[in-house]
């Protein structure tokens, strides 16, 4: 048995106002004319989000290292998807 030590009940406080600002930037970036630059920002804004929800939700900040080993290679799959997905919209 392992003795795993888990952040404090304010650590999950400051995240979700964190995802909770992330949340309105993305919200708000649908609203401002940004052209080019709304793609990327909103890209950055969901990796941040993913980011915080798999350190902190999944508790992968103490996880296992074979188990950050899989998170991560889950996390650059879906990054590949979607790089994939926006060279088939970019080259038409």
């Amino acid at each position: 048995m392992t003795n795993r030590t888990y952040p404090r009940p304010m650590v999950y406080v400051v995240v979700w106002l964190a995802l909770l600002v992330l949340l309105a930037v993305t919200v708000s970036s649908a609203f401002l004319p940004l052209s080019w630059a709304n793609t990327p920002l909103n890209l950055a804004v969901s990796v941040t989000q993913a980011a915080l929800v798999m350190l902190f939700s999944m508790h992968l900040r103490s996880a296992h290292p074979l188990i950050k080993i899989i998170a991560v290679i889950g996390f650059f799959g879906i990054a590949i998807l979607i790089v994939l997905s926006l060279f088939d919209v970019l080259t038409r």
